[in-house]
C-alpha cells in the first residue's frame, strides 16, 4: 500500500475497532465550498447540506470498515481509513495476494454498500416515502441513502484497479496466471476504462474526469508496486530490501465515490 497519510496532512477524528480514521485537510476546502456554495439560502439550508455530506462519508466510512475487518480476518495489517474529498481509502500493509483472499476483501465493501442501500429503501418503504425516481439531493431522506449507497456499490464493482471491482478482476486472473501479470493485465483494462472516463468527464462532467485521473494513477501505482515486489523477490539473496506494501485500497465511495465507493 501506498506511504501511511503523515500526520501533517490528516487530522485522527476517531478510532474505531482498534483502526484511526483520518480526514485529510483538503476535506476541510469541501466544507468550506459547501458552506460558500449554500448561504445564500441561509443556515438552515447550510446545515441540510453539511448534514448531507456527513451522510455520504457516513456510508464511505461503513464501506471502508468493511474491508478492514474481512482484511484483518485474512491477516492484512490495516494502518487507518483516510477520508478524502473524493472518497475514502483503506490503508492497509501485507495485503493477502491468495485469489479468494483477494476476492473477500474487495468484494465485502461494495456488498456492506448495497445491504445499506437496501436497509435505507426498507425504511422508506415501511413510511410510504417516495422511492423512485432516483434521487441524492432531493425527496425523502430514506430514498436519497438509498440511491446514494446503491451508487457507492455499483460503481466500486467497475472493473478498474485499484477499485473494488478491479481487485475481483486481479483475483479471478491470479486463478490461470501469476500476480504480477494478473495485476499487468487487470492494469491495462483498468487503463482503458478510465481513459474513457476521463474523455467523458471532459465533455459533460468534470468529477467524472477527476475520479478517472485519480483511478488511472492508482492502476499505474498497482502495476508499479507488483513489478518492484518481483524484482525484489528475485533479489532477496543478494541483499534486497523487503518490498514496499502495496498501493492504497480504492476510492469511493463513492472507493467506493462521492466514492473506493
Amino acid at each position: 500500500m501506498a506511504k501511511k497519510s503523515s500526520p501533517k496532512s490528516s487530522i485522527r477524528i476517531a478510532r474505531i475497532y482498534g483502526i484511526d480514521v483520518r480526514m485529510h485537510w483538503t476535506f476541510l476546502v469541501l466544507v468550506l465550498f459547501v458552506v460558500w456554495a449554500e448561504w445564500a439560502g441561509g443556515l438552515g439550508q447550510v446545515a441540510t447540506w453539511l448534514f448531507w455530506v456527513a451522510a455520504v462519508f457516513g456510508s464511505v466510512l461503513v464501506h471502508e470498515f468493511a474491508h478492514c475487518v474481512v482484511a484483518r480476518r485474512k491477516g492484512a495489517v490495516v494502518e487507518d481509513v483516510l477520508l478524502l474529498p473524493i472518497g475514502g481509502v483503506s490503508q492497509m500493509e501485507k495485503i493477502p495476494e491468495a485469489p479468494n483472499d483477494e476476492l473477500a476483501i474487495a468484494l465485502v465493501g461494495p456488498l456492506t454498500s448495497l445491504g445499506l442501500g437496501l436497509l435505507a429503501a426498507s425504511g422508506g418503504l415501511a413510511l410510504d416515502a417516495r422511492m423512485w425516481p432516483p434521487t441524492l439531493f432531493a425527496g425523502s431522506w430514506f430514498a436519497r441513502l438509498a440511491w446514494l449507497n446503491f451508487a457507492l456499490g455499483a460503481f466500486n464493482l467497475v472493473p478498474a484497479l485499484p477499485m473494488d471491482g478491479g481487485r475481483v478482476l486481479r483475483a479471478a486472473l491470479s486463478r490461470h496466471r501469476d500476480h504480477k501479470e494478473a495485476t499487468r493485465l487487470a492494469s491495462k483494462i483498468a487503463k482503458f476504462l478510465t481513459g474513457v472516463m476521463i474523455v467523458g468527464g471532459i465533455l459533460y462532467d468534470f468529477w467524472v474526469a477527476l475520479i478517472g485521473v485519480f483511478v488511472w494513477l492508482g492502476a499505474v501505482a498497482e502495476e508499479q508496486a507488483a513489478q518492484t515486489k518481483t524484482r525484489d523477490h528475485i533479489g532477496d539473496n543478494g541483499g534486497a530490501t523487503t518490498p514496499p506494501p502495496p498501493p492504497p485500497w480504492p476510492p469511493p465511495s463513492g472507493r467506493d465515490a462521492p466514492t473506493r465507493r
